[in-house]
């Protein structure tokens, strides 16, 4: 069995298929489905497969959550994918082809390495789609969707809303006052934190930036930015969550956007706390420099990355 990317000239044979009474029971309308197919064939945020045998047996698509039109999904973390799925040729049904293809995929979308979960929203009446899911080691959540973990993290990263800002502007202060007062003496600190009080800066960061927050049990426990031309403008961990791999998932993310955004490269202006951690995910240092922050000037070190894709 394997799964090749779908074709204009496959849309005949996915109509036909969708029009069996076994799989509109579940899917429903079969011209719906083909419309919106047939719109998104070239579209970013989703993809199309057709499973094969010796012949086409059935389909496949996933979508990425956070780039989906609004839904349901959107509530999901980001770096999350959706998948549906159906088996087109009655022969191929009751004899474990279903188990194959999720678990295929499942080893494709872990090949890719950017995404953390998969979902899948089949019907309630769907038991054989759902003892398929929960054979591969999916869970039905609270919300609805079942979902698979692939990386066993308790962090969940999410785009950070003007609401959040009390919390993340707390974060930064805490992290500087108590983390980043190893390497810069108490002036700079006093000064640098300050900028916490600022909300309508930091409303505008988020607003116009791709601004992502950490969450672990409800509580954000740290925020990264990017911006458009590919300057990574943040980068904290909250004080009490520290070497927890919570930066690691933000930048995982961050890294993701940046290709998204067809940035070259990455730069930041990263502080000396901060250096170690950042080299040791292929960043490195252009120049040291001393970088104003409200009436101090601090030592931080202009650090850049060149994106693969652009390599």
């Amino acid at each position: 069995m394997k799964i090749r990317s779908f074709k204009p000239e496959d849309l005949n044979l996915l109509l036909i298929w969708l029009a069996q009474d076994y799989i509109q029971k579940h899917w429903g309308d079969p011209t719906v489905w083909l419309k919106e197919i047939t719109e998104n064939l070239s579209a970013d945020w989703i993809k199309y497969f057709i499973v094969e045998c010796t012949h086409p047996i059935g389909f496949l698509q996933y979508y990425e959550t956070d780039k989906a039109p609004l839904g349901d999904w959107s509530q999901e973390p980001i770096g999350t994918v959706g998948m549906d799925y159906l088996i087109g040729d009655k022969e191929y049904l009751g004899k474990g082809y279903g188990s194959k293809i999720v678990r295929t995929f499942v080893d494709t979308i872990k090949s890719i390495n950017e995404y953390d979960h998969i979902i899948a929203d089949p019907a309630e009446g769907n038991k054989a789609s759902i003892k398929v899911l929960e054979n591969n080691g999916f869970r039905l959540n609270s919300n609805g969707f079942y979902s698979l973990d692939l990386c066993n993290s308790a962090i969940k990263i999410f785009r950070a809303d003007p609401k959040d800002t009390q919390v993340i502007t707390e974060l930064f202060r805490d992290t500087i006052q108590n983390v980043n007062s190893k390497d810069y003496p108490s002036d700079e600190i006093e000064d640098w934190s300050s900028w916490w009080t600022d909300h309508d800066r930091w409303k505008e960061k988020i607003e116009k930036q791709y601004f992502i927050k950490a969450i672990i049990e409800n509580k954000i426990v740290g925020f990264s930015s990017l911006a458009a031309d590919g300057y990574l403008d943040f980068m904290f961990t909250h004080k009490d969550f520290q070497k927890l791999g919570v930066a690691v998932g933000l930048l995982r993310m961050i890294e993701r956007k940046a290709k998204e955004q067809e940035n070259e490269l990455i730069y930041s202006d990263v502080s000396i706390t901060a250096k170690g951690f950042f080299e040791k995910h292929g960043y490195v240092v252009e120049k040291q420099q001393f970088k104003k922050s409200k009436n101090k000037e601090l030592i931080n070190f202009r650090m850049i990355k060149t994106m693969k894709n652009h390599s």
